[in-house]
């Protein structure tokens, strides 16, 4: 899987299945509801191997603060998710 996170969205890519989105979702959902960030949810996909998995985009009323941004790319990357910060490739 393939986590890009940005200060307005995170997007989750290339899940094989939709357990694998809901593990994902339980680890960051507490994080952005009691950051207030509102959190909005588009799923989209299909698991067949070949057309890229799952995916879902989260779009948030705020931006993330460093911290959370930081907690979240390291539980994401603790379940071996390949995470890439969509601010840092602009620079």
């Amino acid at each position: 899987m393939i986590a890009r996170i940005s200060k307005r969205s995170l997007i989750i890519q290339e899940a094989y299945s939709h357990w694998d989105i809901q593990d994902i979702l339980n680890e960051i959902n507490p994080i952005l509801v009691s950051g207030d960030y509102q959190p909005t949810y588009f799923f989209e996909g299909t698991p067949i191997i070949g057309q890229g998995g799952f995916h879902v985009i989260i779009k948030l009323s705020k931006d993330l603060n460093e911290s959370d941004q930081r907690i979240i790319k390291r539980l994401l990357s603790m379940r071996g998710v390949k995470v890439v910060e969509e601010e840092k490739i602009e620079a």
